[in-house]
């Protein structure tokens, strides 16, 4: 078993082990409820995030909508997100989810062939739409729990579950198996100037909660919430408005 192997299966095991004793505490509560006992921190980590937002990524973002044209921050947003389809085609087969994985592999397939490298979305104009999912809905589905909700650095709002969702993604993305460390770095690049057009595309709707709520804490953390809700349910969400960190 070569390194990548150990280090997939660690995860994973670790993954588990984690979530299903992280995660005790929110077994019993309320659909309604949600599970904070680290509230004090994560109103602290809100406070260091806000901050960012406000200093670096809202005037980024800002000038970004400004200055790119709106053609060219599609074509980032529609390569990052064909960059991401073979990660969801994973989860979706470690879902069962049949009809998901076949409509993540089409369009992967379509959009990397006719979209020149994703760089355009032919798909969805054959009515073949995203279905987007990670690991976090994978353990979902094998029935953790959610867990405490936490606020991450930078990252953003997430819950027990889904910190563990992100650090297992990063081991079982096919793309990590397939590009070499330079392109790692372009990638890495792209997803970074995805997040930033995402903060400047759902401008409004963020500027809502961090700014003209009375308890932007409380108003983040349950549209997060919510919404992370309706996606393990597969009902339709508002794509991305529960993390301005969105890092895709």
């Amino acid at each position: 078993m070569d390194a990548k192997s150990k280090i997939f299966n660690w995860l994973v095991s670790g993954a588990l082990l984690l979530s299903l004793g992280a995660c005790a505490g929110s077994q019993n509560l309320a659909p309604d409820e949600i599970y904070d006992p680290f509230e004090e921190t994560n109103r602290g980590i809100h406070a260091f995030n806000k901050l960012v937002d406000t200093a670096v990524l809202s005037p980024v973002s800002s000038a970004y909508g400004a200055i790119v044209p709106e053609e060219i921050r599609m074509v980032v947003d529609n390569t990052a997100r064909n960059f991401g389809q073979p990660n969801a085609f994973v989860n979706h087969i470690l879902q069962g989810d049949g009809d998901g994985a076949s409509t993540t592999l089409t369009r992967f397939l379509i959009n990397s062939t006719l979209g020149i490298g994703g760089l355009f979305d032919p798909a969805a104009e054959m009515g073949i739409f995203d279905a987007p999912t990670d690991f976090g809905e994978t353990l979902a589905a094998w029935g953790v729990s959610e867990g405490a909700y936490l606020e991450l650095p930078i990252m953003g709002p997430s819950t027990v579950r889904d910190t563990v969702g992100i650090a297992v993604d990063l081991a079982i993305d096919p793309l990590n198996y397939l590009i070499t460390r330079e392109q790692a770095y372009y990638l890495l690049a792209l997803r970074g100037v995805n997040l930033v057009g995402k903060r400047n595309a759902y401008d409004d709707l963020i500027n809502v909660l961090l700014y003209e709520s009375a308890d932007s804490y409380a108003a983040q953390r349950l549209s997060y919430m919510q919404n992370k809700r309706f996606a393990v349910q597969g009902e339709t969400a508002i794509d991305d408005l529960e993390d301005p960190y969105a890092f895709e």
